[in-house]
């Protein structure tokens, strides 16, 4: 076996090295290195390439064996990753395999990348495995810039001394397979950043684009283990970013790594904030405290680099970890300042989300917090203006009940007054009468015609009659009267002990005309289920103004459902009062109307609603009744109703009012 100190452009040979002269009977190996330029440059899919390399190796050359090895990450193993066809009896090629060549091999040495075998015997010493029956070979070297890339292997069935031109026809080919390696390199990094972005710009999960991140680059560096630890602030630890191929046992020891100034190459690399490359844990002490830890999981060499943000502050680190102890190179190095880059890029893009999508939430928190201060504050402005329209509403009716009330009790009072005297008057006329009759019992014939026009007798009978008519009347306008003034009650207190029955009354006088039959619309009963019913203090007329809004709806209801209704429908309100525990009164209005609908009984007590037709209803009414209860009396009031079986008001009061403002 001898070996080759020179570079992969450098021709010359070494002397102890016998070369014959090549016979190229059925391939030009001019034609095979122009039609295999072609296919680097042609051919994407390096494996692909690997494949037509090792066939044209071997057809060219003649032998019965060719294949092609790349070396792994850890710069020490190699995978083969083609090999060819025999080319005269036709067997398959072996399977892929991996080999770790020892660190005192020659073709890992600087500079030495040819080995070649003359013999039978001397193939047993090239560095890869030979197939049976050697009697021939030579290893070549694919070199890099800056490193060994993998290795050509070459086998002859046969004795044989490889000529120059053969030789300077592999070194050819060698560095072709180089520079196709390196440019798939340099494109794969180049895919790698941009299928990274790509995903960031969607807006994926972090943990997704550190792992995905973790996998392209370990397909560019087999076995290579990388891994992604972020920076959690608040502990001064390092938790697990992604580790998509590390043993999950270290995996997990890692996460919660403490950062320091000896905490391994991850938790020293984000405390200095630069780049920490060790290279055999089993000798370096920043590892001292976590060495049997590594070593037991078979991470031998680990270099971990921190990724920033734009303020200088670390964010958190990215490592690649062999199983050996190994020396990063520059192809190393550039995949780490990548990783950096796009690691750092996520996690400042993910924290950017983040707090826009804080902000967003605040800021929609703050949009509802607002619109429900709005909604209560537009609320209260319609609660504040039914309030005004109703007190309107209720002072000018007020004023006026008042003031009809005065005129017409005035002279009601005047005839009233007046009714006993005048037939006090009729009854001495109807004495001199008498007298006159029983002193002239035969009248002369001009009085007895005026008697007999007059009817004496009949007038006599009926006289009194008409006067005491007169004075029922009389008694009727004066209770009218007062009961228009007791539901006004603008001459009382606002708060004071009442009986409610007695507004229920008047109320029930002032819709009166409501009750009565009129047209299509039959009588409406009045049913009174009254209980003895203590005092209650008060708004009074505020209450009568709730009696009157139930009971006009009420009657409302009855007068429509009537023009619809068979003959035979009779409308009733009932009117229940009853004392409820110790301390409560209760109200109940009840009709047989057609009910209110499931789906409006939650909007009744709303402002400005009404069910009404344009013209007959503000939607006032039974808001500023449910203000008046629930509010001004601390009560409640509420309604039950099933469609078709009419409704029921209930309105319950405290008996006592104290504490309750005016």
């Amino acid at each position: 076996m001898c070996s080759f100190s020179t570079s992969s452009s450098d021709t010359s040979i070494d002397l102890n090295l016998a070369i014959s002269q090549p016979v190229f009977t059925e391939i030009n190996p001019q034609t095979a290195i122009t039609q295999l330029s072609q296919w680097a440059l042609s051919t994407p899919a390096l494996d692909s390439l690997f494949e037509q390399v090792a066939q044209l190796i071997a057809k060219t050359l003649k032998v019965s064996y060719s294949a092609i090895w790349r070396v792994l990450s850890d710069q020490q193993s190699f995978r083969r990753v083609a090999c060819s066809l025999n080319f005269i009896s036709g067997e398959p090629a072996a399977e892929i395999a991996e080999f770790h060549l020892p660190t005192h091999s020659p073709l890992l040495q600087e500079g030495a990348f040819l080995i070649h075998a003359t013999q039978s015997s001397t193939v047993r010493d090239l560095p890869f495995p030979s197939p049976p029956d050697s009697q021939g070979g030579i290893v070549l070297g694919i070199q890099g810039r800056h490193q060994l890339l993998g290795a050509i292997e070459v086998y002859s069935d046969e004795p044989r001394q490889f000529s120059e031109d053969e030789v300077h026809f592999l070194q050819a080919v060698a560095s072709i397979l180089g520079s196709a390696i390196e440019r798939n390199a340099s494109e794969a990094l180049i895919a790698t950043q941009s299928q990274v972005l790509e995903l960031i710009a969607d807006g994926a999960e972090l943990k997704e684009i550190f792992n995905r991140l973790c996998e392209l680059l370990e397909q560019e560096l087999p076995s290579a283990y990388c891994s992604i630890l972020v920076v959690d602030p608040q502990e001064n630890r390092l938790r697990s970013g992604a580790a998509p191929t590390l043993p999950p046992e270290y995996a997990q020891g890692v996460d919660g790594l403490m950062i320091g100034a000896c905490s391994g190459s991850c938790g020293t690399a984000a405390y200095r904030g630069e780049s920490v490359f060790v290279n055999d844990i089993a000798t370096d002490p920043l590892w001292a405290n976590f060495r049997d830890f590594a070593l037991g999981h078979g991470i031998r060499a680990c270099w971990s680099s921190p990724f920033l943000s734009t303020e200088g502050q670390v964010l958190g680190t990215f490592a690649l970890s062999h199983q050996v102890a190994c020396q990063p190179t520059p192809y190393h190095q550039e995949v780490l300042k990548t990783a950096v880059n796009l690691a750092s890029i996520a996690t400042e893009s993910s924290r950017r989300a983040a707090a826009l999508k804080t902000a967003n939430l605040e800021l929609e928190h703050r949009v509802n917090v607002r619109t429900a201060e709005l909604s209560s504050t537009l609320q209260r402005l319609q609660q504040t203006q039914a309030q005004l329209i109703q007190a309107e509403k209720m002072s000018g009716l007020g004023q006026m009940v008042a003031g009809v009330a005065h005129e017409i009790n005035n002279p009601a009072t005047f005839i009233s007054g007046n009714l006993p005297h005048a037939q006090y008057h009729f009854e001495d006329l109807l004495n001199l009468l008498k007298a006159y009759q029983s002193d002239f019992p035969e009248p002369r014939e001009a009085v007895a015609a005026q008697l007999e026009t007059i009817e004496l007798e009949f007038l006599m009978e009926d006289l009194p009659q008409v006067l005491k008519g007169m004075e029922s009347g009389c008694d009727r306008i004066i209770n009218i009267v007062q009961g228009l003034r007791n539901f006004s009650r603008l001459d009382e207190a606002e708060l004071k002990p009442v009986n409610l029955h007695e507004g229920i009354e008047n109320t029930l006088m002032i819709l009166n005309h409501r009750l009565a039959s009129a047209g299509q619309h039959p009588e409406i009963q009045i049913l009174k289920q009254y209980s003895d019913l203590p005092l209650v203090t008060c708004h009074a007329n505020q209450l009568n103004q709730v009696f009157m809004h139930l009971l006009s709806n009420a009657i409302d209801a009855l007068s429509s459902q009537a023009l619809q209704a068979t003959p035979d429908f009779s409308p009733w309100i009932r009117i229940t009062t009853e004392r409820v525990g110790t301390d409560r009164v209760q109200i109940k209005i009840a009709d047989n109307g057609t009910g209110i609908p499931p789906e409006i009984q939650t909007r009744i007590f709303d402002p400005f609603y009404t069910t009404k037709p344009v013209g007959q209803g503000t939607g006032l009414g039974l808001a500023i009744s449910y203000q008046i209860v629930t509010e001004k009396h601390q009560g409640k009031l509420y309604c039950h109703s099933t469609p078709g079986q009419g409704a029921e008001f209930v309105i319950e009061l405290p008996i006592r009012q104290d504490g309750v403002s005016k």
